[in-house]
């Protein structure tokens, strides 16, 4: 796809994956580094869309994943998390979940924009927006241990 737009990545764990894996390019888990999405297996990759976000699919796409991995009670309402992506969206601008659901699993969500400076297109420079999967649950490696941390941690307004 040429121009502005990002690419949708999804992962689900029982645990948060350790450091060492997440430094990985090579290892199916979320990155330390928001921009190394981008290097990650494409197997992580679930769709692709223009930016900007005009006919709200990559925001329907987040709030479809929220609906099906909701957070915890005590969590972050849903209405503040998809308010600040939306205001990512609104901006072009990344849109990185990282948190535990109320089943407990780790979920990471993330609308990575794309090209970046330093980094061209992963998945080709030509094409149209497309979905790539579903809400495919995404297992941790056996190796991965539980820290207790998430990726990233929305401001409560």
């Amino acid at each position: 796809m040429s121009g502005l737009h990002w690419h949708a990545y999804a992962y689900n764990g029982r645990e948060l994956p350790p450091d060492k894996d997440r430094r990985d390019p090579d290892c199916p888990v979320p990155p330390l580094d928001i921009a190394h999405w981008l290097l990650k297996p494409a197997r992580l990759l679930a769709a692709t869309y223009p930016a900007p976000d005009t006919d709200q699919s990559a925001y329907g796409w987040l709030r479809t994943e929220l609906d099906a991995f909701p957070r915890g009670p005590r969590d972050l309402p849903p209405t503040a998390q998809l308010a600040h992506a939306r205001d990512c969206l609104n901006r072009s601008t990344d849109v990185v979940w990282g948190y535990w659901s109320a089943t407990g699993l780790y979920i990471s969500r993330a609308l990575i924009t794309c090209p970046r400076t330093d980094t061209p297109c992963p998945h080709g420079a030509t094409g149209t927006p497309h979905q790539h999967s579903t809400s495919t649950p995404r297992a941790a490696p056996d190796s991965a241990k539980n820290t207790g941390a998430a990726l990233v941690h929305l401001p409560t307004t």
